[in-house]
């Protein structure tokens, strides 16, 4: 125990060194009020604050320690970048990582840009991670909806099946949106919106089609199957000429490729180039002899020339394979009615197609067309309900429209004719038929001055084309513009075609007002084309009002034969039956 003098001593050394502490303290204290303890909020540092440096944020993925640069080539998907992801991977010990990209990079060029030789090979079956799993699902034209979409690769590879397969559609929704969050990250990316394209032609949206496809030829130029696929979709916006032009240039790359000649055959049949598109048929035809779909076409190009005579006989040796081809009973109905004039075959034939066909667009049509034209029923429907079938599904169709025109033109309904006509000529890629038929109408309407001023107006335009031509002489004479018409008709009658000469008399027996020189003018334009219905109706109307009924009927008659079906002819006729006491 220490002494009691030693804690003595000890605490007089502490106290001298504490008290003026003490002091100091108690001093301060009484100078400042007491205050009461507050709350206090977190406030930020000053920007004066001394900045911690942090490392830089880095997103982990399955390819992190592979080259960003080769990855990227890889996202790219075009064959040159694929090639130098190929070649970079392309070593004799691989990584996992690298295993499985180089797998990627080798799929998507075989997959993708068939028309690029490789001798690499990927080996996917049998793999278990995601991105090899997605693209074996493709091959095998599955579409894998359990890749992860963990990164931009499980995103677009199960989408590869666009490229393999047209057999299902029920993964369409998530493909759009799975490629389309890729193009989020990468928009330059040549495989994706290559794969983009497939699926939006798949759903009929021709013009997104062509905007991907136009991306990614800008970061692939050359790559021959987008420039197949650009021909393609550029046919189907009915782009002919620069389809044609396109397959053109990739024909020359590949002279035997089948698919291009075919499309090239087909463009250039739509742009007109009737010749061109035969010798592009015929190099079909030379590889692939028993093609029975080109031998059609060929018939459709022959039958679009008039050479009806070349045609019929194709069709006949055609026939001897099928006769219930869609293809097939549509060019006989063509033949039958636009060169044998055999209404009732070409009836029958229509009819059986419109069985076997009940909704062809193209076979509804002609349908209609046929039944408008000779005031007749096809399986029971007449033209104008023929027509409402296509306007009801597609109500700008323009073939449907002109049938419903023609039928008010059969009733002579004239102001509803000149009202649904006008509209049809002012609707864009309204064609110069409809203006043909609309100046007819205006001149049965009474708006003689509107159809003189488009019929100048096309002839000015067109001076040799014999449609133009024609619809003028018309007008000039139901405008009572005789000088003028008569002029014209007998510059042109010396050295126009039968047809024409026979249009031409048609027209000139209306410029006199005598009688022998009328019918001389009428039997004359039957001289030229003994099946103008218009000359034959007209000598029977002049005979039945001068009450000669055997020679009216003599002429009725070859108007009947021409439209055995017309129910108004036939009317007629049983009128003048009566009237003869048969």
């Amino acid at each position: 125990m220490m002494p009691s003098w030693r804690k003595f001593f000890s605490l007089a050394v502490i106290s001298v060194f504490l008290l003026p502490a003490f002091a100091k303290k108690n001093k301060a204290e009484e100078a400042a009020p007491a205050e009461v303890p507050q709350e206090t909020e977190f406030q930020a540092e000053s920007a004066e604050s001394t900045q911690l440096s942090l490392p830089e944020k880095k997103e982990y993925s399955f390819f992190s320690s592979i080259d960003n640069e080769i990855l990227n080539n890889v996202k790219m998907g075009s064959p040159e970048s694929l090639r130098l992801a190929i070649n970079a991977l392309k070593k004799a010990e691989q990584t996992e990582a690298e295993s499985v990209l180089y797998n990627v990079a080798v799929s998507i060029m075989k997959i993708c840009w068939r028309s690029v030789q490789i001798s690499e090979n990927a080996t996917t079956a049998g793999k278990t991670d995601s991105y090899n799993s997605a693209i074996e699902s493709a091959k095998q034209g599955i579409y894998d909806f359990n890749s992860g979409n963990v990164d931009f690769l499980t995103n677009a590879l199960p989408s590869l099946v666009l490229a393999v397969s047209e057999s299902r559609d029920d993964y369409y929704e998530a493909s759009e949106l799975a490629l389309k969050k890729c193009l989020d990250e990468k928009d330059d990316s040549v495989f994706v919106n290559y794969l983009l394209s497939i699926l939006s032609r798949r759903q009929k949206k021709n013009d997104d089609a062509l905007g991907y496809l136009q991306l990614a030829l800008t970061n692939a130029p050359g790559c021959y199957e987008i420039e197949f696929a650009l021909a393609e979709v550029n046919y189907s916006l009915k782009n002919y000429d620069f389809a044609l032009k396109t397959g053109e240039k990739l024909l020359a790359q590949n002279p035997l490729n089948k698919s291009m000649l075919k499309l090239c055959a087909y463009a250039s049949f739509e742009s007109g180039m009737l010749d061109k598109s035969e010798q592009y048929v015929n190099r079909v035809l030379q590889t692939e002899p028993e093609n029975s779909t080109f031998m059609l076409f060929r018939t459709k190009i022959l039958i679009t020339r008039g050479e009806y005579i070349r045609a019929a006989s194709l069709l006949d040796a055609y026939s001897r394979i099928d006769t219930t081809s869609r293809d097939y009973l549509y060019l006989r109905f063509k033949i039958q009615k636009e060169w044998n004039k055999n209404i009732s075959a070409a009836t029958a034939t229509i009819e059986k197609a419109l069985v076997l066909y009940p909704d062809d667009v193209e076979i509804i049509i002609a349908a209609a067309g046929m039944a408008s034209e000779n005031n007749v029923s096809i399986n029971g429907w007449s033209g104008d309900e023929l027509a409402d079938q296509i306007l009801e599904k597609d109500s700008g169709n323009y073939e449907a429209k002109k049938i419903k025109i023609q039928s008010m033109v059969q009733k002579k309904s004239w102001q509803e004719a000149y009202k649904a006509s006008q509209s049809l000529v002012n609707q864009p890629g309204s064609q110069e038929d409809a203006l043909l038929t609309h100046i007819k109408i205006c001149l049965s309407a009474g708006r003689k001055e509107e159809a003189w001023k488009l019929a100048s107006d096309l002839y000015a335009r067109k001076p040799k084309d014999e449609n133009a031509l024609q619809s003028y002489i018309e007008v000039l004479v139901s405008t009572s513009r005789k000088n003028e018409a008569s002029k014209m008709i007998a510059q042109l009658l010396p050295s126009s075609s039968a047809k024409m000469k026979s249009f031409l008399y048609y027209e000139k027996s209306y410029l006199s007002s005598d009688e022998a020189a009328v019918l001389a003018d009428l039997r004359s334009s039957l001289t030229a084309n003994p099946r103008n219905k218009d000359a034959l109706f007209r000598l029977y109307s002049i005979y039945f009002n001068k009450k000669e009924y055997k020679k009216a009927q003599y002429y009725l008659k070859q108007v009947v034969a021409l439209s055995p079906k017309d129910e108004s002819l036939l009317k007629l006729n049983q009128q003048l039956e009566k009237l003869l006491g048969n």
